[in-house]
């Protein structure tokens, strides 16, 4: 279907906006202007920024820049100029993150030129005593260690990180030496910036000359921290703020993949498919979860996407952060680092990474429906809200895939979308795509409205100053006139610090807009072109369709009319077995399949026995039409009947003769399973020439056995009779999760294995029923043999081998695929090949 998206290419890209009238208190510079800059044609802003800067001006200067723009390479340029040009400055980055501080120390050094022996990672703290850090120009700190803040889980700041500031702060009063700070990716520093931890910044009142202040995605609570460090520039403010301009051959391909699964696990049928086909396009891949136990199961995983990944890249780089409660032994040294040359798999690479990788998918788990509360979400690390999503999507800063795993979200107003500035037009196409993917729940009243951001602070406030505190303010009015002098402060905490310690968790737990259904945001954004640096490129989504018992073949031709018009032109080009396997896959990931009976409806999950023998038979009579083998004249294409074991076995038989004994191109597991029916196809010849005649009378007929009597079968053939059987139930996934029932017969009720003769016997008796047409009796006759009276089963006659062109085929690969594979790296690369041929001769 057309994507919604192509109505939205000239819609105005919405983003948090600083502006003048949210300082009223302070002088912002320019005029009480913000200055507007726009990118280069290679959309960076390095070089219009170097113009707007002043680097001695004592001031804060806010800068607003979109993902991918080069807001860090333009303040690293910064930084290198300082170096140059001022040698009485300081300079101190402080980073969000532990993870991040390497990297800017490295970055640093490479961009801006700068000798790795003037730059100071705080890491070294405790861990080397011989470097004197006073002698550094460059320090790159965390936020939370500039402000003091311990965690949660101590009391203060270390001694050895005290004496580290003090004796910096000394060092810098002594020489006369001015102070830089750096704040980038402010909105992950937010929660650090508590009043009690305030009073550290004012240490370096007496040497601070400038602050520069930047981030691609602002909240409300990044004006309050604005706020408390302009205060240390003499309250001067300079906003510089960068136009989101998109460069289309700079964007990614967005694909969003819809999944109805409550809970999130490594064996998501949509995530197995995905890592799997994009593994088969040799793509380079990173996988970032919202949750650390989810990752975890990833990396974990020895049978599933973990076994992919591991066969493909090797050992999976573990990116879940190792910290519990922002600790660490002080002279431990931080791991668990994204690197560009692994496969990386975890959670603490939403922010501040580059990943430039060639031909690359980038996946990224959403939180599941299974983490919404009704009072806060549980979101992992996208529990701050919106601001997370869109920097996640911002790590991919070279062209190629980003794939989104999220839950199908909850309904929308779409009234609410004028709001935005819709046209009519706009809102219709929001709607149709809308519809097709959202949760169908009539219990749910879950309904997701849209606000501009500009609206934020209103919001906030108004639950403040409503439910907060306006709910107490009599009694606030009674305590601040009331003499409590000596007593424990009693003090409302005012609006501002409200907004920055809970304003941002308010939001993204009551607005399904802004964080509570992050399904919900993104899947706005990527119908209406929000994103920088990627652009929607497909939706996947599960709708249900419901079959009957006793009416499967009548829904399946119904679905495939509907859903699968194009598969019919599939089946001209290629094999039965590639054709079954596209239209197999195709129902269980694309679909939610519910199977109804007279007291139940059940999910139909894959290899559910009645559904798979049908799904077989409805593909042999889609693809062959009247050359099925198995068709005749009462033949009813819409009716169930039964594709049973016998059919199957003596399709796979009747194909296996028509292959070698090893087929060069096939998988080892295809081999195997092919030999089996090798071997399947000798037994029935050796069971055929075993059949006997009895003569009663004047009537003749051929028998066997009912049991393998003694001398019936030799070693070698009781031998070949169980080989055969294990290699089937391992390699052949119909016979192995019992869509035909065979496996069974070696094993009894409680799942153990039967004695060895015992299986011999079941598998001799199915296969007697299998390979021949039985003449049905009451009772089995008795023949004598050998000596003893034995009971036999007449046999009518053997059943044939069909016409291997004319079965269904779960052996043969596509050999146009196989050609693809070999001489196009892919059957993918090899379509795109023949489409741009096409086009060119057009």
């Amino acid at each position: 279907m057309n994507l919604p998206n192509s109505l939205f290419e000239d819609f105005p890209i919405e983003f948090k906006e600083i502006n003048p009238e949210d300082f009223p208190l302070f002088e912002v510079e320019n005029n009480r202007e913000k200055i507007i800059i726009e990118p280069d044609n290679r959309g960076y802003i390095n070089d219009t920024f170097q113009e707007k800067i002043d680097l001695r001006h004592k001031n804060t200067v806010v800068v607003n820049a979109a993902v991918g723009q080069g807001k860090s390479t333009a303040i690293i340029n910064t930084i290198g100029k300082y170096y140059r040009n001022h040698p009485n400055t300081i300079i101190i980055v402080a980073s969000p993150f532990v993870s991040l501080v390497e990297q800017y120390c490295n970055d640093i050094h490479v961009k801006a030129e700068i000798p790795e022996e003037q730059i100071y990672n705080y890491g070294l703290i405790g861990r080397n005593s011989t470097i004197d850090y006073k002698q550094r120009r460059i320090h790159v700190i965390t936020a939370n260690t500039l402000l003091g803040n311990p965690g949660e889980d101590a009391f203060r700041n270390s001694d050895k990180k005290r004496q580290y500031l003090n004796g910096l702060i000394s060092h810098c009063e002594e020489n006369h030496l001015e102070v830089v700070f750096v704040y980038d990716e402010i909105h992950d520093a937010i929660q650090n910036f508590k009043e009690e931890y305030i009073f550290s910044l004012w240490k370096w009142k007496n040497v601070i000359l400038k602050n520069y202040i930047l981030s691609a995605t602002y909240n409300e609570a990044s004006k309050v921290v604005i706020e408390y460090l302009a205060e240390l520039t003499d309250k001067k403010i300079q906003i510089i703020e960068s136009k989101r301009v998109v460069f289309p051959e700079k964007q990614s391909k967005l694909y969003l993949h819809y999944s109805p699964a409550f809970s999130f696990q490594s064996s998501n049928p949509e995530l197995e498919r995905l890592v799997k086909d994009l593994i088969d396009k040799d793509k380079q891949i990173d996988i970032l979860s919202f949750s650390k136990k989810l990752a975890k199961e990833i990396i974990n995983d020895e049978e599933g996407i973990g076994k992919l990944l591991k066969d493909k890249f090797g050992e999976l780089n573990d990116c879940t952060s190792e910290l519990n409660y922002n600790q660490r032994l002080e002279n431990a040294a931080p791991t668990n680092r994204f690197d560009n040359t692994m496969c990386n798999v975890g959670t603490n690479f939403k922010t501040g990474v580059s990943i430039e990788k060639d031909n690359h998918a980038f996946i990224i788990i959403l939180p599941s429906r299974s983490t919404r509360m009704e009072f806060a979400n549980q979101n992992g690390i996208f529990s701050g809200g919106i601001n997370s999503i869109i920097q996640a999507l911002a790590r991919q800063r070279t062209p190629g895939e980003i794939h989104i795993l999220l839950p199908n979200p909850d309904k929308f107003v779409y009234d609410s979308l004028l709001r935005a500035g819709m046209s009519e037009t706009q809102i219709g196409a929001f709607k149709q795509q809308y519809d097709v993917i959202m949760h169908h729940d009539a219990r749910s009243k879950n309904k997701v409205e849209y606000f501009k951001l500009d609206s934020q602070d209103e919001l906030i406030s108004t639950f403040y100053q409503t439910e907060l505190y306006g709910n107490v303010v009599d009694e606030v009015t009674y305590m601040e006139n009331k003499d409590r002098d000596s007593l424990a402060p009693l003090r409302y905490p005012p609006y501002k610090l409200f907004k920055l310690s809970i304003g941002e968790d308010y939001l993204a737990s009551y607005y399904g807009f802004f964080g509570k259904d992050v399904s919900a945001y993104l899947t706005y954004c990527a119908i209406t072109n929000q994103f920088v640096n990627c652009k929607l490129a497909e939706v996947s989504y599960k709708p249900t369709l419901y079959f009957k018992e006793g009416k499967i073949q009548k829904r399946l031709w119904f679905y495939f009319k509907t859903y699968f018009e194009d598969y019919r032109q599939i089946k001209r080009f290629t094999t039965f077995n590639h054709f079954y396997n596209e239209v197999r896959a195709r129902f269980f990931s694309t679909f939610k399949l519910i199977l109804k009976s007279e007291n139940s409806s059940d999910v139909i999950k894959p290899y559910h026995k009645l559904f798979e023998s049908q799904l077989l038979l409805f593909c042999a009579k889609e693809y062959f039409g009247r050359g099925y083998h198995y068709w005749n004249r009462n033949f009813d294409i819409t009716s169930d009947i039964e594709f049973s074991r016998s059919t199957y076995f003596l399709s796979c038989i009747a194909i296996a003769e028509t292959l070698k004994d090893e087929e060069p191109d096939y998988s080892e597991e295809l081999n195997n399973k092919i030999q089996a029916y090798k071997n399947l196809g000798k037994l029935r010849d050796k069971l055929i020439d075993k059949v006997a005649t009895q003569s009663r009378g004047n009537t003749q007929y051929n028998y066997l056995p009912v049991k393998p009597i003694e001398g019936l079968l030799t070693q070698e053939e009781k031998d070949l009779l169980i080989d055969t059987a294990s290699i089937l139930i391992e390699f052949d996934d119909l016979i192995k999760n019992d869509v035909f029932n065979f496996r069974r017969n070696l094993l009894e009720a409680d799942e153990s294995a039967k004695p060895i003769d015992k299986q011999i016997e079941s598998i001799y008796r199915r296969l007697v029923e299998d390979f021949f047409e039985l003449t049905p009796l009451e009772n089995y006759p008795i023949v004598t043999i050998n000596g003893e009276r034995v009971k036999v089963k007449p046999i009518a006659q053997n059943k044939e081998l069909p016409n291997p062109e004319k079965v269904v085929d779960t052996l043969r690969i596509d050999p146009l695929i196989v050609f693809a594979n070999e001489y196009y790296g892919s059957f993918e690369t090899y379509q795109s090949m023949i489409n741009s041929a096409l086009a060119e001769s057009n």
